[in-house]
């Protein structure tokens, strides 16, 4: 555990920051300038809710819109806000369940600036919502837009959930919208990124500033087993003997398709009830949010005995989000087409901290299976390049036009299908990921308050017929030139799915090495010269076990990692004391009240950052906004590049020793401004003919100063 930094002990109560990641995420999104964007990649049960709300809460009434994917995780971030508000009525999350007349009044809150959170799905936001968002953006009242579970942008973003790619366009209108130096920040949570999924992010939502905070371990929970099957009939027989087995309560995770050519949610239903088991449910992409809801329920005992749940079989939407802490089992009946796909079902189970068990029993048609959903049907250049000449012949003018997704080739019969739209927007989204064009979201439609989940998606669904687009090519209409950069945007896409299904591939087929090492690696980031590193943790695996290795927990959390920076500017009266980002201020002996009122005045004029020895204890009693200490032995170079604030050092007697205090100048030099309080005669660390107020900056003597602030 660590101590808190007091802003974020007065806004959450909570004395302590759960691991070094969180501290360095809460601080990053609390100090983001307008424009800026931040990825931060947690553990699981490292408060990555707490970084988001911090922020919200310290900024109100500014704006903050949390677009979450599942209802469950929406109505479980909303029981959060409320006990950290102090408001236990209050109404922050639009969907489906929520009654008509709350849902309009939500909207029109959000619109008029008094609703100071929201909480939807990417659908609502850029539908039902997108009106007040951009409002709220236009008048400089929309503070913060944050994505939970954002690794969902790229694994499901083209296809399953278009909204979450949508979203981008949406979010760069709203900056567009804003106030010169009123943009909102954006914020990226998850808890695993890989670096297909770190390059999607950093396309979709581009910052002023960027930064990612990175503190991936893998979970020690799962004891993980694999059986390769001979056949339908043996998997069948060895998933009964598991469940006769197995600990409760059990998640069972198909195919994504009903195809009989790999297990489906309905022939695993039917192979558990003909072997006497009753309490036991379906979820499928086709279930209804309410239904979803209550099988939920039904795992948690939350309802008449009559409808508790032991087993549920699923497919992959179903869990995400669900707050179920204590499922001490999930069992693959198929091959999951990438290894994040398998790695966030796995992590469904144990998320109590307690021990649970991954099962994934396959067969060579779930390798294939596996294999076609892979490959994510990309699109070949000559089609691309055929569609996109059709696309482009209607396209309307302007700087963002508009193209039709139900344009047609010489070879398509109906090109109202949704094949034919899919196709369409498999081309546009090639060419986003080639950096040939940006996609944006058109105006929507006047869509009602009222909406359920369900009548959203199709709305959003049948407003897909048209979307804008920002070229950023100017060669796109040269064949050649097209086709070439997009074999290449494609090549990417493809050699990352490859990959991700071989990963998943050596983890179920006993290869010999650990599953966490294979984890541990795919997750490791590489961004520029960066490398983010996962911690590996290993409940148990074939590997382990063959070799007599025991079960292995981090016993301490791993460390921020980080990429790019952040950079938060003091107001302009202490720009024009400084110089070079250097200011020093003396003081004649013990002066400790004119020290601290300086420190007062300091924090109020933009200074975030107090680093002692020899402060005292908080910038003034009274002080409100946001301020850190932090010890000199805590801040490596990496520390302060990634996050440049401006920051007060006190250097004087024997605090220091020299080489320390010249080490920790010479990495705060390059920050918006560094502000050293010492005395009059102070050696100074980089020369010891001179004094430090001869070598810092511009220098002012304690009580001049203060009478310029």
């Amino acid at each position: 555990m660590l101590d808190a930094d007091q802003f974020y002990t007065d806004i959450t109560g909570r004395e302590q920051y759960l691991s070094p990641g969180q501290k360095a995420a809460v601080r990053a999104v609390s100090a983001a300038e307008p424009g800026d964007s931040v990825i931060c990649v947690l553990p699981t049960g490292s408060g990555k809710t707490d970084v988001v709300l911090t922020r919200a809460l310290r900024r109100r009434p500014l704006q903050t819109c949390l677009v979450v994917p599942t209802v469950a995780l929406a109505i479980d971030l909303e029981r959060r806000a409320r006990v950290m508000a102090g408001e236990a009525t209050a109404h922050f999350t639009y969907h489906g369940q929520l009654g008509d007349e709350a849902k309009r009044e939500l909207a029109i809150r959000f619109r008029e600036g008094s609703q100071w959170l929201v909480i939807a799905s990417p659908e609502a936001v850029c539908t039902v919502l997108s009106g007040p968002l951009e409002t709220a953006a236009a008048e400089g009242r929309l503070d913060l837009v944050a994505i939970d579970e954002a690794h969902i942008v790229a694994e499901w973003g083209d296809d399953f959930r278009p909204a979450f790619q949508t979203l981008a366009g949406l979010l760069a209108r709203l900056a567009q919208r804003a106030p010169v130096g009123q943009q909102p920040v954006t914020a990226m949570l998850t808890a695993t990124l890989d670096n297909h999924g770190l390059r999607t992010l950093k396309r979709l939502f581009p910052g002023r500033h960027e930064l990612v905070v990175s503190a991936q371990a893998t979970r020690p929970e799962p004891s993980w087993w694999a059986i390769k099957c001979a056949s339908e009939d043996d998997k069948r027989a060895r998933f009964l003997e598991a469940c006769r087995h197995l600990p409760r309560p059990l998640l069972v995770y198909t195919t994504l398709h009903n195809s009989e050519r790999s297990t489906n949610v309905t022939t695993a239903l039917r192979w558990l009830r003909e072997a006497g088991y009753h309490a036991v449910s379906g979820v499928s992409g086709s279930t209804r949010a309410s239904d979803r809801g209550a099988v939920a329920d039904g795992l948690r005992m939350a309802g008449p005995v009559s409808r508790d749940l032991d087993v549920v079989v699923a497919t992959s939407a179903f869990g995400l989000g669900v707050d179920l802490p204590d499922v001490r089992g999930v069992v693959h009946l198929c091959l999951p087409e990438s290894i994040d796909r398998l790695y966030q079902e796995v992590g469904r189970s144990g998320r109590d901290g307690a021990a649970s068990t991954s099962l994934v029993l396959w067969t060579d048609a779930d390798a294939d299976m596996a294999r076609g959903l892979a490959d994510a049907r990309l699109i070949g250049d000559a089609k691309a390049w055929k569609r996109w000449r059709s696309m482009r012949a209607g396209m309307t003018g302007g700087p963002a036009p508009q193209v039709d997704l139900t344009a047609a080739t010489d070879d398509v019969t109906y090109p109202w299908s949704d094949a034919n739209r899919y196709w369409n927007l498999q081309t546009l989204s090639g060419m986003a990921r080639a950096g040939m064009i940006a996609l944006d979201w058109p105006t929507p439609p006047q869509v009602p308050a009222d909406c359920t989940d369900e009548q959203l998606e199709n709305i959003f669904a049948a407003h897909r017929r048209t979307t804008a687009v920002r070229i950023l090519d100017s060669d796109l209409g040269d064949e050649a030139q097209f086709r070439a950069r997009f074999r290449a945007g494609q090549s990417t896409a493809r050699t990352a799915g490859s990959a991700s299904l071989d990963s998943a591939l050596s983890l179920v087929s006993g290869a010999g090495t650990c599953v966490n090492s294979v984890l541990a690696e795919h997750y490791r980031l590489a961004s520029g010269t960066s490398r983010l590193d996962a911690v590996r943790q290993c409940g148990g695996c074939p590997a382990c076990r063959a070799a007599g290795r025991t079960a292995t927990a981090s016993t301490t959390p791993a460390e921020a990692l980080f990429d790019g920076g952040l950079a938060v500017r003091p107001r302009r009266v202490l720009d024009g004391l400084a110089l070079d980002g250097k200011l020093c201020v003396w003081t004649d002996g013990d002066q400790a009240d004119a020290e601290d009122e300086l420190i007062r005045r300091l924090h109020a004029a933009g200074v975030v950052a107090f680093i002692p020895p020899g402060l005292p204890p908080r910038p003034a009693k009274t002080a409100a906004g946001l301020w850190w200490q932090d010890q000199p032995a805590e801040l490596s170079r990496t520390v302060i590049e990634a996050l440049r604030v401006p920051t007060l050092v006190r250097i004087r007697g024997d605090d220091w020793d020299p080489s320390q205090a010249g080490l920790l100048l010479s990495r705060l030099a390059p920050g918006p401004l560094t502000v050293v309080l010492t005395t009059r005669d102070h050696p100074s660390p980089f020369d010891s003919r001179k004094l430090l107020k001869e070598s810092w900056g511009r220098q002012h003597r304690i009580d001049h100063l203060l009478r310029r602030l």
